[in-house]
């Protein structure tokens, strides 16, 4: 799949786990949607370095910065 493509999909996928998110009631549920939607961030992270074409050291400062 191309990357345009893939980051349409994790947008999509983070935009509908806010939605369940923001209706969950239980705190299990939420619970387990905030750690989907970190998993999903650190996922878009990956993608938007592998598509600046970043180094790991380039990543490493990233992170360290924000």
């Amino acid at each position: 799949m191309p990357a345009d493509d893939r980051m349409v999909a994790l947008v999509e996928q983070m935009l509908d786990l806010n939605r369940r998110l923001a209706a969950a009631k239980a705190p299990h549920e939420k619970e387990v949607l905030a750690g989907m939607i970190d998993a999903t961030d650190r996922q878009i992270d990956r993608l938007v370095y592998e598509l600046y074409g970043l180094t790991e050291d380039e990543v490493a400062i990233v992170g360290r910065v924000v």
